[in-house]
């Protein structure tokens, strides 16, 4: 049986790819301004720390958006008496 995703799932794994998208502009600004104002600009590691962001997000977004198998059906309770 295949496992399909639920709501929330979806929307976890729209997130995960708008993240995952998102870091591509984050690493093209990161190097213009690298190259363009050195590693002491203040800007440089900032963008550094959007695309290290950017990335975890995604990659635990997409963890969350995976379907999980059903679990197995628990037998009742019996009662034992104790001696």
């Amino acid at each position: 049986m295949p496992l399909s995703r639920h709501i929330g799932q979806k929307i976890a794994l729209a997130s995960a790819l708008f993240c995952a998208a998102m870091t591509l502009p984050a690493l093209l600004a990161f190097f213009w301004v690298w190259f363009e104002y050195g590693l002491a600009d203040t800007w440089t590691p900032s963008l550094l720390a959007c695309i290290a962001f950017f990335a975890c997000c995604a990659g635990v977004l997409y963890v969350v958006s995976k379907p999980q198998p059903p679990l197995p059906q628990e037998e009742p309770a019996t009662a034992t008496p104790h001696p």
